[in-house]
């Protein structure tokens, strides 16, 4: 992999090299195509150990897909490349199974979810760079309901961003994130439920003006109550942060970037 410099610019596959603009590091990438043959992996005796470590992998990139797909309502927050990052993740806690054998272990983010705190999805605009307050979270015991509070919330001077901030809104999604498992029947990783359903939910406050005057700031996002949390499941807590530099006729104008969001909680 290397950055393409020179008057030749081009974004597509040419013979066995392809190129793309990265826009998390704002250069041209210029890859090779290729890799070891797949049916020599799948048949080779002495590549045993890379068939687990691939199916491992396969894991983590299902669980990451369960976290992107269930935050999906705040993808207009979203910015940069985040998969790779979630799939780190994924492997940290996929080592903590002590259960499994290596190739076959599990990921229980509903025992083990601290490295989730705090993630964000944007990297052009760092949920703690942009908001640095700690806001204060709440569940019900059947874990159907989650109230986010901002105790005497002054936002004059709470937002970090490049551009004036005139109004902002606050977004709250609450998802079912269910463990993965290798399931020996259909010899492969699966969520522990099945048939799956993504179970989600996300509230959207109303435009805020930003003002000096302490504000006690909540709101709440519930399950629908035929789709309660279950065991072996975690539920993630997202708040995103949209932001605009003035309103007319009820209508925001909206900020370049839009705005920025983050994993608050796992419950």
């Amino acid at each position: 992999m290397a950055t393409l410099k020179g008057p030749l610019q081009f974004t597509g596959s040419l013979g066995t090299m392809r190129s793309y603009y990265d826009k998390d590091s704002g250069k041209q990438i210029l890859s090779s195509k290729g890799g070891v043959n797949k049916n020599i992996v799948k048949s080779n005796k002495s590549l045993a150990r890379v068939r687990d470590m691939n199916r491992e992998f396969i894991a983590c990139n299902i669980w990451a897909k369960l976290v992107r797909r269930g935050t999906e309502d705040m993808s207009y927050l979203k910015n940069g490349r985040i998969n790779g990052k979630l799939v780190s993740i994924a492997k940290v806690l996929q080592k903590m199974s002590s259960e499994d054998t290596y190739g076959y272990r599990r990921i229980e983010s509903s025992k083990f979810n601290y490295p989730l705190m705090g993630f964000s999805m944007n990297n052009a605009h760092p949920f703690n760079t942009v908001f640095q307050l700690e806001p204060e979270i709440s569940i019900t015991e059947d874990r159907s309901e989650v109230t986010l509070c901002l105790n005497n919330f002054i936002s004059n001077g709470a937002f970090k961003w490049q551009e004036r901030i005139s109004y902002y809104r606050v977004y709250l999604t609450i998802v079912e994130l269910q463990d993965i498992v290798w399931d020996a029947v259909h010899k492969s990783y699966l969520p522990v439920y099945l048939p799956f359903s993504l179970r989600k939910k996300t509230n959207v406050s109303d435009w805020i003006l930003v003002s000096c005057d302490p504000v006690d700031f909540l709101i709440t996002a519930s399950f629908d109550q035929n789709a309660l949390p279950r065991e072996k499941t975690t539920v993630l807590v997202a708040m995103g942060l949209e932001f605009a530099s003035g309103m007319q006729y009820n209508t925001p104008y909206v900020v370049k970037d839009h705005g920025t969001m983050a994993i608050i909680g796992c419950l």
